[in-house]
């Protein structure tokens, strides 16, 4: 098996474990708070995004705008104020790299 074959069994093992985590941790604790939710949240995010990029490269550009929008609307929605900037700043980021990257195609 080359690299590219080993990846790919990597990604899918990591997709199941970040998956399992995030939803494990919030059905196993009685009391959730926004900051939980949305860690939780972030974690099923990049469990489900890494094998996409692996398995369908075209995707990568757009799952950079997505997640860039989802942490951007995670940050203003469900945390405080340090981490809303922190959140907001990195949804920020991807997304402008994104529009950047299309742009730069085009």
């Amino acid at each position: 098996m080359d690299f590219r074959q080993y990846q790919k069994i990597f990604s899918i093992f990591f997709a199941i474990i970040f998956i399992g985590w995030g939803l494990f941790t919030i059905y196993s604790t009685s009391d959730i708070t926004h900051e939980d939710l949305a860690l939780n949240f972030i974690i099923v995010i990049v469990g489900v995004a890494y094998p996409l990029v692996i398995f369908k490269t075209y995707l990568s550009k757009i799952l950079l705008l997505v997640e860039g929008i989802l942490l951007f609307s995670i940050g203003m929605i469900y945390l405080t104020f340090y981490p809303k900037i922190l959140f907001c700043g990195i949804g920020t980021l991807l997304v402008t790299a994104s529009v950047f990257i299309n742009h730069k195609q085009k």
